[in-house]
């Protein structure tokens, strides 16, 4: 098995970046993620050298070309298991997002924390143990006329910060280069809805099981979506978080016009009863939002 490995990192996803890997579609590879800088380095006396190397937030595992995706198609990520490292952390700066400190530093203050990750937990403290969710924070391919931090998402993917963006999921991002050019990184061990904290999350490191499909790209997709067993899932980025909202919720009923045969005017009435929606990050440049819809009210594809 192929793996992308952490010995090129790339902060930024562009057309530019040299591909580190080729594989196949329907190949199994594995993608070897890098932990985010943090107090975990501290005392380490090779802290100097992994923060030279860890320049940026949120580093990709190298640039991975899956072989004949064009552009014009649709790259679908399916995610498969995942294998955490024992260590991970938290870290708030002050001011996020979520709790902006425009004069200074909020009414919370600077926090760290700096965790094991072990027999399936996230050691919180002698008294609390949480169950780990592994996720990955960025999955995006590059545009053709664009490069963008890792720190950002949009219609390429990116820097999502999704929950659902875990195993037994499939990402399906529009292509716009030849190879698409796949960024993967950002693992979380666990990440609660707005990653309010900034960095995590509990981020972490570790190796996830990836392989990739091409598809036709629907004619009505503008964002990229996530399905599961369970539900079919719109995604979009805006600020303010409305805006992520108002988009998601649109990509939503073009989804469900042109795969389940709905009109807008039908759609738009069951989304009203059956709509799941929430803001799963309030920290980037954009806030990010999923609307989702359970399998169990859809009508057959047609």
């Amino acid at each position: 098995m192929q793996r992308a490995t952490k010995d090129v990192l790339y902060f930024e996803i562009g057309a530019d970046n040299e591909p580190t890997m080729r594989v196949r579609p329907g190949e199994v590879f594995e993608v070897e993620t890098q932990i985010n800088r943090g107090p975990w380095l501290d005392g380490r006396p090779d802290r100097a050298a992994i923060e030279r190397k860890v320049r940026g937030a949120n580093p990709a595992s190298g640039c991975i070309y899956v072989e004949g995706a064009q552009p014009g198609q649709a790259l679908v990520v399916n995610i498969g298991d995942f294998s955490l490292d024992p260590i991970g952390f938290t870290n708030y700066w002050g001011s996020t997002g979520a709790m902006p400190g425009w004069l200074g530093p909020s009414g919370v203050g600077p926090q760290q924390k700096v965790v094991e990750i072990r027999d399936g937990s996230v050691v919180w403290s002698d008294h609390l143990r949480l169950p780990v969710s592994p996720m990955l924070g960025v999955v995006g391919v590059a545009m053709e006329h664009a490069r963008w931090p890792n720190t950002w998402a949009g219609t390429w993917g990116g820097n999502m910060d999704i929950q659902e963006v875990t195993t037994g999921a499939a990402v399906r991002l529009p292509i716009s280069v030849p190879g698409a050019l796949l960024h993967i990184g950002d693992m979380h061990a666990i990440q609660g809805d707005g990653e309010i904290c900034g960095a995590g999350g509990i981020e972490a490191g570790g190796r996830v099981q990836i392989s990739c499909d091409i598809a036709p790209r629907p004619k009505q997709m503008t964002w990229p979506r996530i399905t599961n067993e369970t539900h079919i899932i719109a995604t979009a980025q805006g600020r303010p978080a409305e805006d992520a909202f108002r988009l998601a919720l649109s990509e939503m009923i073009l989804w469900l016009e042109e795969d389940y045969a709905m009109s807008r005017g039908e759609a738009y009435l069951l989304l009203g009863q059956v709509l799941e929606a929430r803001c799963t990050q309030f920290v980037n440049p954009t806030f990010t939002y999923v609307c989702k819809v359970n399998r169990k009210y859809l009508p057959a594809r047609r």
